[in-house]
């Protein structure tokens, strides 16, 4: 059983030999694991979020950007005054596809907690096994509800675990959650919101290859600092969802503290 669940309600969903399940099958047994599930892929997305310096230090470097309009107002070099960048500044600079790194993986996260919590299948499913070939094709234009999975097997044991046929051990690729229209449909979210999380996955990539450039231009168009929008996603998405969450099933997280 997660540890983070209360025994209490652990009791009420009834759930003899629980501690015998796969663990990341158990995401599909009910509501009260499905859920824990998704809070706990929503505390790591905010762990990599807040790891950032876009994020973690966003006071930090907006003290220090208005201090450099400040300077640049004044005359910038040609004023002779020092140059007002902080050490967090150069550092956005100088890891920025670090950056991108962490906020992608942070984004790539929290889809799937949404996913995960509308019964969708996060685990890719193996079409090695004849039963599951059509839905593994299907899973590549749409996701799979959970239902569909067990219409073909419920939980099955090998001797020492129950698991579910037909999963593999891999989960979605990003990519189907943001480019995948039938896929964007069901995250719940405005299209200019998975735009931008889609321009953070392609500037993740530029960590293989540093160097080229890409445009971002959802990011552009956003017209005001980025972790405004970082910020308020962050709040209202992962961090007030969880939270209800938690109250809803008495789970032994505390409340998540809201950025300011």
């Amino acid at each position: 059983m997660p540890p983070h669940i209360s025994t209490e309600n652990a009791k009420k969903q009834e759930l003899p030999g629980s501690d015998s399940f796969r663990y990341t099958h158990l995401l599909y047994l009910n509501d009260l694991h499905r859920d824990f599930g998704a809070v706990r892929l929503n505390i790591e997305a905010l762990k990599a979020f807040s790891d950032s310096i876009t994020v973690g230090q966003r006071h930090e470097l907006s003290a220090e950007r208005e201090a450099e309009k400040l300077w640049l107002a004044q005359g910038g070099f040609e004023s002779g005054l020092p140059n007002p960048w902080g050490s967090n500044l150069w550092k956005n600079l100088e890891y920025i596809n670090y950056e991108h790194l962490k906020i992608a993986s942070a984004f790539e996260l929290h889809l799937k907690s949404r996913l995960l919590e509308r019964n969708y299948v996060l685990h890719e499913i193996d079409g090695r096994l004849s039963d599951y070939k059509s839905l593994e094709m299907q899973q590549r234009t749409r996701p799979i509800e959970k239902g569909e999975l067990f219409a073909i097997r419920p939980y099955h044991s090998d001797g020492k675990q129950n698991y579910l046929p037909g999963l593999r051990q891999g989960s979605l690729r990003f990519s189907l959650l943001t480019k995948r229209p039938a896929y964007r449909a069901v995250l719940g979210l405005a299209d200019q919101e998975i735009d931008i999380i889609e321009d953070y996955r392609l500037l993740r990539n530029q960590i293989h290859f540093p160097g080229d450039i890409f445009e971002s231009p959802n990011i552009r168009a956003f017209g005001r600092p980025i972790v405004e929008f970082l910020s308020a996603f962050i709040n209202a998405e992962l961090i007030n969802r969880s939270n209800l969450l938690i109250v809803q099933h008495k789970m032994n997280y505390r409340p998540i503290a809201r950025l300011t």
